[in-house]
Formats: C-alpha cells, structure tokens, sequence
C-alpha cells in the first residue's frame, strides 16, 4: 500500500498537468450554439465609454468580418456599429455591424452583452476606479436571449450575429453564442492610455469582474503547475525517506 502512493500521486501529479495545458491552450475562439466561432478584439475608452476600433472574424453565415479599418466596415459611408448599449435588464452591449462582401453587401451585426447583475452601464463603472483600468481581468458574457418587457425602455439584445438585418426576420437570421465565453481586458496600447483592448477569451482571465461589485477569482496555470511538481516532489520524498 506505502509503495503504491508514489504511483497515485505521480498519476494526478501528471492529470494537474495536462489540466495546466489545457489552460494555456489557445482559448482565442468562441463558440456559437451551432458549433461556428467567431474571434477578435476592440478597443475601448474607458472615460468615453466609447468603442475605438474593432476587428471580428466569423465563420457564421459562411464566413464574415468586422472591421471598422476595412471597407465592409463603412454603411452609407461611414462606420457601422461600435456602439456601447444597455439592454432592459442592466446589461452592456458592445454592437458591431458590417456590410458583408459575400451576401450582396447585406448588413450584419455581431453583438457581445455583459453580465452586469442588474447594474446599468458596469464596464465602464467597474473599470474607471481600478489601476490599470482592470487590464488584466475578464467580465463574462451572457447566453440565451434575455427576457423582454414590451414598450419598456433600452433594448433586448443577446450575445450572438444577426444577419441580413434589413430584410432577415425570425430564429433562422440569428445565431446565438454558446455559454461560458469571457471578455478578457488586455494591455492598453500605450502607458497611460485610457483605452483599452478587449478581447474574446472561451477562458476566464485573472478576476471576472461582475455589475454587484464582487469578483470571482479565476487559477492561473502556473499555480496548477506548482501544485503539480509539488505533489510529485511529496510522492518521492515519502518514498525514498
């Protein structure tokens, strides 16, 4: 039994790991509900509450782009989308919309809504008190279509891509996000700068800030790894004393 605890704590020591890797995978793509991923980032200013710049890739609806740089970028001839939204129950919604090459220009929009627990406008009231501008942390996103008052101020967006906004009505024009996708706060571009990157993560990163002002903290990979070596070293050590 003493000489089979080596071999136990070697083999979760090594289970520790793997979950470290998997952690550290590449966690760039979200997933739709049927099965497409999307991928991308945007800027922020976080004393506007204004969206900067963006730029999307989707393979939704065979493939579509935002990116306010580029030329489906433009409506009419000038920027589409960027927009910073509050829905009927509290939460932020980041819209982005562009017209798309391969159906016939037809506009899309992709939007992100944050789990705000009920308080309106919380990205840019969490993120103006923290150093840094909370770079470094992650909000969560929301699945699902949200409940809706008729006739009732703000909007009822969920996080998902639309398409063919002018003239696709019904659940067969909307894709919604799948559960468990993040936002994560990335380096400003510049010491000092008030804007921020916000990218899409499927993981958390560092603390998931949420509307009620509570966070929940989120294991880094290095801890896991620590705690890996650290069981196999206590493995070898009570098998060779």
């Amino acid at each position: 039994m003493v000489r089979a605890f080596p071999r136990v704590a070697v083999w979760l020591a090594v289970m520790l790991l793997f979950a470290a890797g998997a952690a550290m995978a590449d966690t760039a793509n979200l997933t739709f509900v049927d099965g497409n991923t999307v991928s991308g980032t945007f800027a922020y200013d976080v004393t506007q509450n204004k969206i900067v710049s963006w730029d999307f890739v989707s393979t939704e609806f065979n493939g579509t782009t935002f990116n306010s740089a580029s030329a489906n970028g433009q409506c009419f001839g000038f920027p589409c989308g960027g927009l910073a939204l509050t829905n009927q129950n509290g939460d932020v919604v980041f819209g982005f919309d562009a017209a798309q090459p391969n159906a016939n220009n037809a506009l899309d929009e992709f939007d992100i809504v944050i789990s705000c627990g009920g308080v309106a406008n919380c990205v840019q009231s969490i993120l103006l008190p923290l150093a840094g501008n909370g770079v470094g942390n992650s909000f969560a996103l929301t699945a699902g279509q949200p409940a809706c008052t008729p006739n009732a101020p703000n909007f009822c967006i969920a996080s998902g891509e639309q398409q063919n906004l002018f003239n696709c009505l019904g659940v067969t024009c909307q894709v919604l996000l799948a559960g468990n996708n993040f936002l994560t706060i990335t380096d400003p571009p510049s010491p000092g700068d008030v804007v921020v990157n916000m990218t899409l993560s499927s993981a958390p990163v560092g603390t998931v800030l949420n509307g009620n002002g509570g966070t929940t903290g989120v294991p880094e990979p290095s801890t896991l790894l620590l705690s890996a070596l650290g069981l196999g070293g206590l493995a070898l050590k009570r098998f060779y004393s």
